[in-house]
């Protein structure tokens, strides 16, 4: 009877233990609500706090490794920006950034506000584990700190200080307590189950770019349940490694980029033999590298980058992610040719000094999943100088990376296709340097339902670009199992070629950012002309109060010679200060409003030459009323007119101060 009473005692404890266990495992992941960790968009004078972008923020606390629940915890962070039509769906659009290590809340908090897609459901948007504001933050600042060193380097020196820099950034964490070997993408993709049951959704919809796509094919064979559809935006498939793919991609995108000016007659009459003036740009700059001046946008402060033949390639490798630049890409190299690196000098240190990235969250990622490959086996042979010169190094230099960041690989079968039957949307840009429409129909091959779009003038990433892509997607979410119209895709032209007599004006770079400096100096350039231009009624009133005594003193026909040209420069100065400013807002700001490939090039049409040379004018008119005002100052005339004067002459030299501070002197 003991005996029983005892196993029975064991039993009960038992089942008690294991109904603890699995109250535990199933025990709901909650939302804290939180203010906006993320500022929302920064564009100067014209920024917006993400609160009055309609966000609402949080955070969903979720274990360090998904197998372990009463293990150490991370914090991820969410950003909710709630339907705003009349019939919202249950269904929310989860949305995922790139990388790995991407900030997703910089990126789509510029978009999602003006997006169709807020109309019908909730958009949400995760920030990845590691990422800036998660919890642990893997932010390798010292990367970021020692960057505008490494710049200055040669490409040996460069990497093997970045190197130092990223050991020093492990042992950091490590010594934090960080595992990094949590910080893959099948965790990753636990945490975007975990999010979804937080904020009490039955069914989603999830949305990645780039590295996003590759965290939503693991969330669709990890965590299935309720995904209602997925969209994949730029793909790259488990079953490719995208490290050990770079050179043929580069290559792909390259020509491409060759072919596409080849087939245009206007490109092809502007800009002949262009693969090979490219390549003559690299050899010319590994025999004279040049320096050039780059400014750390977050601080102002300056560094010298060294830029030979790979880092002239790196660089415009980089450019290729923005939209339409193939039609941008022929007048950089020509423009290259000519020494003018102006648009590498305004938009390398936007990614340069980038610190929002999380390189832990990258290597942490990519050294699991895909740093296992040989760099010895790259066929050199297949491609052009400038890619080959460089290919082994820079695949090696992943593994030295990896070698550096310590984490458990993940097991082999991460890299088999995810086959699925979720709705899938896959897009592709032609001129993508990354993720070509290759790897989405690799992708698409155990996706049995599944639509692949390509946009034929798109580059990487080709969703919240054009009403074309934006309409699919609004109809693909409608209703993902039903047949959607992309014949628009095949309608679209592409956007003229940047011509070779374009004019560089890299002020255009401030203005496009609507940097508050700027915008100051704009602010005050127009109140100097006011004040020069308010002269002339201050003088009607002084010569109406003066007409009616009779007792003042008759000029000199010398004084009156020089009153008269002294007000003549003024008037002058005044209204063609007022036509120049007019003419030159429309030049630069209205492209700005319709971003194409010139703006993008920081460059607009040769035929405003006239207004850039009109400047000058400006300058001789202002020196004109500097020498004037000295000789006021000689005349035996009331102090009041001599500091009048004196006061429109700085007004206008202080105009022409500002133009040349920016540039608009010296485009020519």
């Amino acid at each position: 009877m003991k005996k029983r009473i005892g196993l029975f005692v064991v039993l009960l404890v038992g089942l008690i233990g294991v109904w603890v266990e699995g109250a535990r495992a199933q025990e709901p992941f909650t939302f804290e609500p939180s203010d906006c960790m993320f500022s929302g968009i920064e564009a100067g004078a014209m920024s917006m706090s993400a609160d009055s972008l309609g966000f609402e923020c949080g955070y969903v606390t979720v274990p360090e490794e998904h197998a372990n629940p009463d293990g150490p915890t991370i914090r991820i962070p969410v950003a909710i920006l709630r339907a705003t039509g009349p019939n919202p769906q249950p269904d929310p659009l989860f949305l995922a950034q790139g990388g790995p290590g991407g900030d997703a809340f910089e990126l789509f908090s510029f978009y999602l506000p003006q997006s169709s897609l807020v109309n019908d459901r909730d958009l949400v948007v995760i920030n990845q584990r590691g990422t800036i504001y998660a919890e642990p933050d893997l932010r390798c600042t010292e990367i970021t700190e020692g960057m505008g060193e490494i710049l200055g380097m040669s490409l040996e020196a460069g990497t093997a200080r970045y190197n130092e820099l990223l050991q020093a950034c492990y042992q950091r964490l490590e010594a934090d307590g960080v595992n990094l070997s949590a910080f893959d993408s099948i965790e990753n993709a636990n945490d975007m189950a975990a999010v979804r049951q937080a904020l009490g959704y039955d069914e989603y919809n999830f949305y990645g770019v780039s590295y996003g796509t590759l965290l939503a094919l693991h969330l669709m064979r990890e965590q299935p349940e309720g995904l209602r559809s997925v969209i994949l935006d730029g793909v790259v498939p488990t079953s490719s490694n995208f490290i050990a793919s770079l050179p043929e991609n580069e290559n792909r995108v390259y020509e491409e980029l060759f072919n596409a000016c080849a087939n245009d007659a206007a490109c092809a009459a502007d800009y002949p033999n262009l693969e090979s003036r490219f390549q003559a740009v690299v050899d010319e700059l590994n025999a004279n590298p040049i320096m050039l001046e780059l400014i750390d946008p977050d601080t102002g402060e300056k560094y010298d980058a060294l830029v030979d033949g790979a880092a002239f390639v790196s660089v415009v490798y980089q450019l290729l992610y923005l939209p339409e630049a193939y039609a941008m890409f022929p007048n950089l190299v020509a423009n290259a040719e000519r020494g003018n690196f102006a648009l590498l000098q305004q938009m390398w240190p936007l990614f340069a000094f980038d610190r929002t990235s999380s390189y832990g969250m990258y290597y942490s990622v990519i050294c699991a999943e895909d740093a296992d490959f040989d760099s010895t086996t790259a066929a050199s042979q297949n491609y052009p100088p400038f890619i080959a010169d460089k290919l082994e190094e820079e695949l090696q230099s992943y593994l030295d990376a990896c070698a550096l960041w310590p984490v458990a690989l993940l097991s082999s079968f991460v890299d088999e296709p995810v086959a699925s039957d979720i709705p899938v949307l896959l897009m592709s840009g032609r001129f993508d340097p990354i993720t070509p429409p290759s790897f989405a129909e690799e992708a698409a091959q155990t996706l049995p339902n599944s639509t692949h779009i390509v946009d034929p003038w798109a580059s990487h990433s080709i969703a919240f670009n054009d009403e074309c892509v934006n309409g699919i997607m609004d109809d693909f979410l409608a209703n993902p199992n039903r047949p959607f119209d992309t014949s628009c895709l095949a309608a679209k032209q592409p956007a003229d070629f940047v011509p070779p007599d374009a004019i560089s004006v890299p002020m255009l770079a401030k203005l496009g950012q609507l940097e508050s400096g700027v915008m100051m100096q704009i602010g005050l350039s127009a109140l100097l002309l006011l004040a020069i231009l308010f002269a002339i009624p201050v003088w009607f009133v002084v010569w109406l109060i003066q007409s009616g005594k009779s007792d003042r003193i008759p000029l000199r026909d010398s004084e009156k010679r020089l009153r008269l040209v002294g007000r003549l420069l003024v008037i002058a100065y005044g209204v063609f200060g007022v036509m120049y400013a007019s003419a030159l807002t429309a030049v630069l700001f209205i492209p700005l409003l319709e971003p194409n490939p010139m703006a993008s090039m920081l460059s607009v049409s040769g035929s405003t030459w006239p207004i850039f040379a009109a400047g000058w004018l400006l300058v001789l008119l202002a020196l004109g009323m500097v020498i004037t005002a000295v000789f006021y100052w000689r005349q035996s005339w009331s102090v009041w007119r001599k500091v009048y004067y004196s006061f429109l002459a700085l007004c206008a030299v202080g105009y022409v101060i500002i133009l040349g501070v920016n540039g608009l002197l010296t485009v020519l």
